[in-house]
């Protein structure tokens, strides 16, 4: 795929992730203003492109199948699951009960397995901890990884259908139109039905939700050489299509034109190619931020001290913290020729 700035694009929608999610945690009225500025499901969206077309080139360099697994799995667990153990330890010092009321729970345990096995919607909360925060979700970013690991797990059947037909355009164009029929469907089902709206918004955040976005992204791997060959033109449509459906509230071609938006960003400007030398922080930054906000609000930091300084301070310590995963955790398992694949 050659040198590009994915580590840069990663990182961006990392950091935006967190913007939004202080500004909305905290509820502090003077960050109010910021909140136009950071879209997540930009970032969201944006992560999952990139996972399409990444991951694909992963996929295509393994040596097996069972390579490939292992590769994911390197990449994904280790960071995941110490933030998972460490959340639920860590915040026994904050929960209302007593430590033994706390560990005899039977929410802890709920808390423990739906988490460790990515199903964190049923039950996102741990026993007294954060009950006095607009949410008591500890970790509200992790629902990301769930769908994640979906693509990971169907992304070789993709690719399987991919080397086997003529008109292989044609055929990621029929998966890409199969993501915007279950998100529409789903969309138009809550106008039928808005008794069952919890249970559907729910569905909205699992497989195949996004998939339009993902394979938006293996779109991206495959047809790179001609994007870059047709940059200016294909770039100035695509953000054309962007503004127009972003503005219109539309999701039908804005995946397409994303794609080609962070292939331009990716495959330019090269004076960011060397961004992520000393380490990708990004998966760190997005699985540490929301329990560290939320650890921040419901000791009362935002309403005690200057929320512009806590902002801030935040973002510090979330940089911080993200580099230790880095190069104490996630590092570890991984070897540093494979990132770029990650």
């Amino acid at each position: 795929m050659g040198k590009n700035n994915f580590d840069f694009l990663r990182f961006a929608f990392a950091l935006v992730v967190v913007f939004s999610h202080i500004i909305d945690l905290s509820l502090a009225p003077s960050l109010q203003f910021l909140k136009p500025f950071f879209d997540t499901h930009i970032s969201v969206t944006g992560f999952f492109i990139i996972s399409g077309c990444l991951i694909s080139a992963s996929y295509l360099r393994s040596t097996s199948l069972s390579s490939y697994f292992e590769k994911r799995a390197r990449r994904l667990l280790p960071a995941y699951i110490l933030v998972i153990v460490m959340s639920v330890l860590v915040f026994s010092i904050l929960s209302t009960l007593s430590f033994v009321d706390y560990f005899s729970s039977k929410q802890l345990y709920s808390y423990l397995l739906s988490n460790l096995f990515f199903v964190n919607f049923i039950q996102p909360c741990l026993p007294g901890v954060f009950a006095d925060n607009a949410y008591c979700a500890v970790n509200g970013a992790l629902w990301t990884i769930k769908v994640e690991l979906g693509f990971y797990l169907v992304l070789p059947l993709i690719i399987y259908g991919l080397k086997r037909v003529k008109h292989k355009l044609v055929y990621l164009l029929c998966l890409y139109v199969l993501g915007l029929v279950y998100q529409y469907g789903l969309t138009y089902a809550m106008q039928l039905w808005p008794a069952k709206i919890a249970v559907l918004t729910t569905l909205q955040h699992q497989l195949p939700a996004y998939l339009s976005y993902f394979i938006s992204g293996i779109i991206l791997f495959q047809y790179g050489s001609f994007l870059k060959q047709k940059q200016l033109v294909l770039g100035a449509i695509a953000t054309l299509v962007f503004v127009i459906e972003y503005m219109a509230g539309l999701e039908i071609l804005r995946p397409l034109a994303m794609a080609v938006l962070i292939g331009n960003i990716a495959f330019g400007f090269s004076s960011l190619h060397n961004f992520g030398k000393h380490g990708d922080i990004s998966y760190g930054i997005y699985i540490i931020h929301f329990p560290l906000i939320q650890c921040v609000v419901s000791l009362g930091f935002f309403q005690h001290y200057n929320p512009m300084a806590m902002f801030i301070g935040i973002i510090l310590v979330v940089l911080v913290l993200g580099f230790l995963s880095w190069q104490f955790v996630e590092s570890r398992f991984i070897q540093r020729k494979n990132l770029q694949l990650t």
